[in-house]
C-alpha cells in the first residue's frame, strides 16, 4: 500500500508551444504533438517516513498527436531523479512520480502514460524570483525568464494540474533542451515556459 506524501517547492517547465502553451484550454499543441521538460526541486517533502527534502526532479515527455490532455492521447515519460538520492528515496520519488503512490500523477498515469522509464542523474536548480536556471546532468537545460503583460507582471494562466490552486506564471526559455536518446532528444529555446512555487499531495 503506498504511503502518505507531500512536496512543495519550486517547478519550471519548457515545451514547443509558442508563449502561452495551450493544453491547458484542450486545443493541440504547435506542431500537433508535445514534447516538453518540466523540473521540481523539492525543498520540503516526505513520503511515509523518507524526507525526500534537498532533492531535485524532471520529467520528460513526449505525446501522440492531438489535443495533450484529451484521453486518447498517449503519453512518454523519462523520470531524471536527482542521483544524490539513496535507494528509500529514489524508490519514494519513483512512487510518486509515476502515479503509483496517488494524487495527480496517478490520474495522469492512468488515462496517458503509454511508457515511463527512469534514470539518475545529477540536478543544478538555481531561481531568482520568476527566472529559472536547470541543469539535469548532459541531459537537460533550461533557463527561463518571466513573460510579463503589460502590467509589467508575469501572466498567469488557468487550468493547470500542477500549479497551486491549478494556476501557473507565465514564462519564456532562452533554452530548453533534452538530449536523453533519440525519442527524448530536441531544442524548443524561446518558446513556452510554466513556473509555480508547488505543493502536491496524495490526499
Amino acid at each position: 500500500m503506498a504511503e502518505n506524501w507531500n512536496i512543495r517547492g519550486d517547478y519550471v517547465e519548457a515545451c514547443n508551444c509558442e508563449v502561452a502553451c495551450q493544453c491547458v484550454w484542450l486545443e493541440p499543441p504547435d506542431g500537433d504533438v508535445c514534447t516538453v521538460s518540466l523540473a521540481w526541486e523539492i525543498e520540503e517533502g516526505q513520503y511515509g517516513t523518507v524526507d525526500l527534502s534537498g532533492l531535485g526532479v524532471a520529467m520528460l515527455i513526449y505525446t501522440d498527436e492531438g489535443v495533450m490532455f484529451a484521453p486518447d492521447t498517449g503519453w512518454y515519460l523519462a523520470l531524471l531523479v536527482d542521483e544524490t538520492a539513496d535507494a528509500t528515496q529514489q524508490a519514494a520519488i519513483e512512487d510518486i512520480f509515476t502515479g503509483h503512490a496517488g494524487g495527480v500523477f496517478a490520474v495522469i498515469a492512468d488515462t496517458h502514460v503509454e511508457s515511463a522509464e527512469v534514470a539518475t542523474a545529477p540536478f543544478e536548480f538555481d531561481r531568482d524570483d520568476g527566472d529559472f536556471s536547470v541543469e539535469v546532468g548532459d541531459v537537460v537545460t533550461m533557463e527561463t525568464t518571466p513573460k510579463d503583460g503589460f502590467n509589467d507582471e508575469p501572466g498567469t494562466i488557468t487550468p493547470h494540474p500542477l500549479g497551486p490552486g491549478l494556476e501557473m506564471k507565465t514564462a519564456k526559455s532562452e533554452a530548453a533542451t533534452v538530449s536523453y536518446d533519440d525519442d527524448f532528444s530536441w531544442d524548443v529555446s524561446e518558446n513556452n515556459s510554466y513556473y509555480c512555487d508547488f505543493e502536491l499531495v496524495n490526499a
